[in-house]
């Protein structure tokens, strides 16, 4: 039993120990032989909450953790959140923090270290570019600009989030009075309309599909605004020396050469039609296995829909489709349910459509396929909110604390204005006096000589 929801997942090296880490930010490690536990585990000083089966704590953010990872000799764990950090630590001592990675400006959600270059890292998330680094220094070697080659094959977008609505458990509905994400701007907001509170995402069709020459457009779909939010899932890297990346929502699977120490190259993209959930690449092979939403539809005439695709890689980066196999085959038909072609449906879940196992729509959207695009922006703050004019709210808008600190700062004002006006006045005292340091004018007691008129 885990104690949190989890994000993400791996096995050390000799497959003894399992790494998971959760949405309160916290890595823990348990032994896969499992050994249940005879007693209550009472909670960690250092732990965020408690850890019903024995997890021993590696370390912890103060946000919530996207992505982890441990270097090729297991020496480090580098963590990566959705405050645009990314830290380097001693495994398992986490609590000795060796380097921080800083220069993203916003979440990053995947990181990636080639086997061809261990002291280095790729990273990606909200920013319009991946970045490669030198990890142990946290120095940003290469930017490779991502979002022009990938805003256009975005296809499944997010509407515009309510200012504070980032928690994990925020309700849909607007509140009413409690709680300090119902004060300021965006409880104003949801009072003009009740709808801009809601997180839904949009399904882009041929009839919405607005100019997508700048970055990011949004689009009016049955009267809602959809926003393209640019979230990499995934990055990997072949024995070739390419990167293979996927973003959430986006209908093809990208590569682009690694720079190493000459110039970016062109980013290349295969189109699938339809959205990419995850892919894994088979080095040996130079084989890339990628799993689809075969039951997504954009209400154009329907295809011949696909859950698993397998391209090869050619040494110049190309993506091409491999030849189809009977595993594959087999995927694809017998993964495939009626009455199911317009529920998401993910990896997962391919186990759960065969005909011993049928999948409900209520367990297919228990899999959230495309939660990050909504739980991974911050907001509509002044980085991210495209129509707002970025001024402050009104005065009577504003919380109470706010408002209080006003008020004193008022009183403060107003007390001084009375005392100069009934302090006695003379030609002295007609301008502030200027007051020097000791060190430059003073008499022989140390008190400051007053600068008189000229």
């Amino acid at each position: 039993e885990l104690p949190k929801r989890p994000t993400s997942i791996l096995f050390t090296a000799d497959s003894k120990t399992i790494l998971v880490s959760d949405k309160f930010g916290d890595v823990f490690s348990y032994n896969f032989d499992f050994t249940p536990l005879t007693e209550k585990q009472k909670k960690d000083a250092l732990s965020s909450h408690e850890n019903p089966s024995g997890g021993t704590l590696i370390l912890g953010h103060a946000s919530l953790l996207n992505a982890f990872l441990l270097s090729r000799d297991e020496k480090y764990i580098i963590t990566a959140d959705r405050d645009e950090h990314i830290r380097v630590s001693w495994y398992p001592q986490g609590y000795n923090v060796e380097m921080y990675c800083l220069g993203h400006t916003k979440f990053v959600s995947a990181i990636h270290n080639p086997a061809f270059a261990p002291a280095e890292l790729v990273s990606g998330g909200g920013d319009p570019a991946l970045k490669i680094w030198d990890w142990m220094t946290g120095t940003v070697k290469h930017d490779i600009p991502v979002w022009d080659a990938v805003e256009p094959y975005i296809r499944v977008r997010n509407t515009k989030r309510k200012r504070g609505d980032d928690g994990e458990d925020a309700p849909e509905t607007k509140r009413k009075g409690r709680g300090k994400k119902a004060k300021g701007k965006g409880k104003a907001k949801a009072e003009q309309d009740p709808a801009d509170g809601e997180e839904t995402l949009v399904t882009e069709t041929p009839e919405n599909v607005a100019d997508t020459s700048a970055a990011p457009t949004t689009s009016n779909v049955a009267g809602t605004e959809g926003e393209k939010v640019l979230v990499i899932r995934k990055i990997e890297t072949t024995t070739s020396r390419h990167i293979i990346f996927s973003a959430v929502g986006a209908t093809a699977l990208f590569s682009v050469d690694y720079p190493g120490d000459g110039a970016v190259g062109n980013i290349r993209a295969f189109e699938f039609a339809q959205p990419v959930l995850d892919f894994v690449v088979i080095p040996q092979d130079n084989l890339v296995w990628v799993t689809l939403d075969g039951n997504w539809t954009d209400d154009t005439e329907p295809g011949i829909k696909s859950f698993v695709h397998v391209l090869e890689v050619s040494g110049s980066g190309e993506l091409t489709k491999s030849t189809s196999s009977q595993i594959i085959e087999s995927l694809n038909s017998k993964a495939l349910l009626p009455g199911s072609y317009h529920t998401p449906l993910s990896t997962s879940a391919l186990l759960l459509t065969s005909n011993n196992y049928p999948a409900t729509a209520e367990d297919l959207k228990k899999l959230e396929l495309y939660n990050d695009l909504v739980a991974m922006p911050k907001g509509n703050d002044a980085d991210n909110d495209q129509e707002g004019d970025g001024a402050a709210p009104e005065p009577e808008k504003q919380n109470k604390k706010i408002l209080g600190r006003l008020k004193n700062k008022q009183k403060v004002l107003e007390k001084e204005q009375a005392l100069a006006s009934t302090a006695p006045t003379t030609d002295d005292a007609k301008e502030p006096n200027a007051k020097k340091p000791r060190s430059e004018v003073g008499d022989d007691n140390g008190q400051d000589v007053e600068m008189g008129d000229a």
